[in-house]
């Protein structure tokens, strides 16, 4: 238990952990994926979403 203490500094910054680079690369991309798929679906169903159009006014 004691020598936990050496490594313990009170004031220092929390150091980042390790992440795989795989894993890295995937999570933006399935970020970016999502974020695609959203800009999307406010593109073509947003005036319906924000009531500017009712959903029957196809013509």
């Amino acid at each position: 238990m004691a020598g936990h203490a050496a490594k313990y500094i009170r004031h220092a910054a929390a150091s980042a952990p390790h992440v795989d680079p795989r894993l890295k690369w995937t999570s933006k991309l399935l970020g970016a994926t999502m974020w695609f798929v959203i800009m999307y679906r406010v593109k073509e169903d947003g005036p319906v979403m924000f009531g500017q159009k009712l959903p029957f006014e196809n013509h």
